[in-house]
C-alpha cells in the first residue's frame, strides 16, 4: 500500500530544480499563471516489500519519467518542470537510489526488478496506461516494462539508450568491461575500503572534469548541475552501483524489439561519448513504429544540454499521439 507524506514533511532529496535560469518565455508563463501545479510525494511498498519513493507533479494525462544508472530526477528536472503545467508528471526513485530504501536482497538491483517496481507503482496510483520517458538505463527499464505490459504503454520517448549489452559499446570501446570487473572484485574482497574511497569522488576535480567532458556538453549544461550529479553518485552506497551495473551489462533486447507496436521517439546525442548514437540508430531500425532524432551538439544528456529544444521535440511527439 502507498503512504502519503505529511505536507509539512519534505523528502530528504526533493527534485532539484536545476541551475539553469528560466527563459523569458517560461518566466512570462509563470507570471501569468499564479496557480502552480500541484505536487504530492509518497512511498509505496513494492512487490518484495522494498519501500520506494515517488512524486507526482501537475494534473492531466500521465507522463512517467525513468532516469539512468545511479542517477536521479535531476536528469529529467527541466522536462518535469515544463510538462507538469499540462500533464500529471510522475517519477520515482529506484531501489537503493536517493529517497528509496535499498532492498534486503541486493540481487534484486536489476533492470527487471526496477521495471516490476514501476508496474507496482502504476497499480498503486491506478494508472492504467501512460506515455513513458526513459534516459540511458531508464530506456532498458521501459523496454522491460513494455515487454511485460504492452497494453499499458501509449507511447515511449527513449533517450540516449542502447538495446544491448551497454559495456560493449561504452565510450566506443569494451575496455570499460575490465574496469567494472575490477571494481566488482574489489567490492567483493574489500567492501569497507570501497565504501571509504567512494565518497572521495566529491573532492576529485580530475574526475569531475572527466564526467563533464564524457557525460555532458560542458558548454551547454550548467556546471552546477554536473557537480550536483557527481555529488549524488558519491553519496550512494557503492554496492548499489556494482550490483546494478553487473546486471545492466548483460541486458539485451535486440531479439524482440521488432514486436514493439507503439509510437516511439528515439533521441540520441551527436556527441554522446557514453552510449554512441549508433546504438540509437540500431534501436530505430529494430522498432517498426519509431522515429529517430539525433541532436546536434547533444551529449549523453541532451535533455540537460538543451532542455527547451528537447521539450519541443517531446511536445511535437505528444501532439502526434493526440495525447
Amino acid at each position: 500500500m502507498s503512504e502519503k507524506l505529511d505536507k509539512s514533511n519534505t523528502p530528504a532529496k526533493p527534485r532539484p530544480h536545476g541551475a539553469r535560469k528560466l527563459s523569458l518565455q517560461e518566466r512570462e508563463l509563470l507570471r501569468h499563471n499564479e496557480n502552480h501545479p500541484a505536487v504530492s510525494h509518497g512511498y509505496f511498498n513494492s512487490y518484495d516489500g522494498t519501500r520506494l519513493f515517488y512524486s507526482i507533479e501537475g494534473t492531466g494525462k500521465p507522463l512517467i519519467f525513468c532516469y539512468g544508472l545511479v542517477c536521479s530526477s535531476l536528469h529529467w528536472t527541466y522536462q518535469i518542470e515544463h510538462f507538469r503545467r499540462s500533464y500529471k508528471t510522475v517519477w520515482f526513485d529506484y531501489r537503493g537510489h536517493q529517497n528509496s530504501d535499498a532492498p534486503k536482497d541486493l540481487n534484486t538491483l536489476s533492470v527487471d526488478c526496477i521495471s516490476r517496481d514501476l508496474e507496482t507503482l502504476l497499480d498503486e496510483l491506478k494508472i492504467e496506461d501512460a506515455v513513458f520517458l526513459g534516459h540511458s538505463m531508464g530506456v532498458n527499464v521501459l523496454l522491460d516494462f513494455y515487454k511485460r505490459n504492452p497494453k499499458r504503454v501509449h507511447g515511449m520517448v527513449l533517450c540516449n539508450g542502447t538495446p544491448r549489452r551497454p559495456l560493449e559499446s561504452l565510450f566506443k570501446s569494451n575496455a570499460t568491461e575490465a574496469v567494472f570487473k575490477l571494481l566488482t572484485q574489489l567490492e567483493n574482497k574489500a567492501p569497507t575500503l570501497v565504501k571509504k574511497i567512494w565518497p572521495m569522488q566529491k573532492r576529485n576535480p580530475v574526475l569531475k572534469s572527466l564526467i563533464r567532458l564524457g557525460g555532458f556538453n560542458p558548454n551547454l549544461t550548467p556546471r552546477e548541475d554536473i557537480d550536483l550529479y557527481v555529488d549524488q553518485v558519491a553519496e550512494m552506497d557503492p554496492k548499489v552501483f556494482v550490483h546494478l551495473i553487473n546486471n545492466y551489462s548483460h541486458y539485451d533486447a535486440t531479439a524482440w524489439l521488432h514486436k514493439i507496436n507503439v509510437p516511439s521517439l528515439i533521441l540520441g546525442g551527436e556527441r554522446d561519448r557514453v552510449i554512441p548514437k549508433e546504438e540509437q540508430e540500431l534501436m530505430a531500425q529494430l522498432i517498426p513504429s519509431s522515429q529517430l532524432e539525433i541532436i546536434k551538439h547533444g551529449s549523453h544528456c541532451p535533455q540537460m544540454d538543451m532542455p527547451e529544444f528537447i521539450n519541443g521535440k517531446v511536445d511535437t511527439f505528444l501532439k502526434s499521439l493526440k495525447y
